[in-house]
């Protein structure tokens, strides 16, 4: 598993100075006697200490992250390089391989033999630090228990590379207007996310304990988004679906708008990288050409703090 965290030292080491000043004179009057006389004005100086204060800080490491899957995914990994840049990180690479609707499950990917074909060719180059899968396979929606296609992606993964790690992502529910509000919305999502996300999640864990295995919900963005704006929150936000003005869904099919986009990203960002949301600034973000008024990153943290609670809580690591 790959370590993304090494501590450096920011200035110089702690050092301390030896000054040895060593000063002898010989007195230069009359011949009276033969001996040398020591000038005490110039003794020696006491060891001289200079310290200088060293601050240690985190440096995180880039990686390498290929992502398969749909398009309700796509945009995020597409989007991760430019928040991973805002966030100060180096040398991410991101790979990309996309297949629109079902076709983009793990269960299609690895059944068409051409796609499989693709992928496993990246995988082989030996360097893929994380696999990100999106939900989901057609055999897992049947069982609500396990993935065979997902193993098999992980263990083709670990083949060519032991180190390799692995993110599975759960979105949002399509066709979203099909819900009268976010109640009826959210509720399937999140009962789907308890019952079974997290069980299976889990379950890869012990199969694969070498691995880390983290979860990715960043379909909980478009239902607190749709809360705010059911509440009259969400300033950003005047229709519900739209693309211009953008809305927080831009189709009927419920592909993510502006806003959901970034917030998804920032959730992308933070169980990736495992960064500290109270030092990220989204000040950079833009929608309609202006800041957000609605803090993205509390949202953001409070939806990665429930994950690690819930990782806590089953003893799994996600981190």
């Amino acid at each position: 598993m790959m370590n993304t965290k090494r501590s450096v030292l920011k200035g110089f080491v702690t050092a301390t100075v030896i000054m040895m000043l060593l000063g002898c004179s010989s007195s230069e009057g009359t011949k009276t006697s033969p001996q040398e006389t020591l000038d005490t004005s110039i003794a020696p100086s006491p060891p001289s200490e200079v310290t200088e204060t060293v601050e240690i800080v985190d440096i995180i490491e880039g990686k390498k992250v290929l992502y398969i899957g749909h398009s309700f995914g796509r945009p995020f990994a597409r989007e991760l390089s430019s928040f991973v840049e805002m966030a100060g990180i180096d040398s991410h690479v991101q790979e990309i391989v996309f297949r629109g609707g079902p076709n983009g499950s793990p269960q299609s990917l690895w059944e068409d033999p051409k796609v499989r074909e693709e992928i496993q060719n990246i995988l082989a180059e030996g360097d893929t630090d994380l696999l990100v899968m999106i939900c989901c396979s057609e055999n897992f929606l049947e069982s609500r228990q396990s993935d065979w296609a997902v193993e098999n992606w992980i263990d083709y993964a670990l083949s060519v590379n032991p180190d390799t790690d692995f993110a599975l992502a759960l979105p949002w529910p399509d066709y979203p207007e099909d819900y009268e509000n976010n109640e009826a919305y959210s509720e399937r999502i999140i009962e789907a996310h308890a019952s079974a996300w997290h069980p299976f999640v889990d379950g890869l864990r012990d199969l694969y304990p070498q691995s880390e295995i983290q979860s990715i919900f960043h379909g909980r963005a478009a239902i607190e988004l749709r809360g705010l704006f059911e509440l009259g929150s969400l300033p950003e936000i005047s229709e519900m679906t739209s693309k211009r003005p953008p809305g927080i869904f831009t189709d009927r099919k419920g592909h993510a708008g502006q806003i959901l986009l970034d917030l998804g990203t920032l959730i992308w960002l933070g169980t990736i990288y495992d960064i500290d949301m109270n030092d990220f600034s989204v000040s950079e973000l833009k929608i309609n050409g202006e800041s957000y008024e609605t803090d993205l990153v509390a949202i953001a943290k409070e939806i990665l703090d429930d994950e690690k609670l819930i990782d806590s809580e089953t003893g799994q690591h996600g981190e």
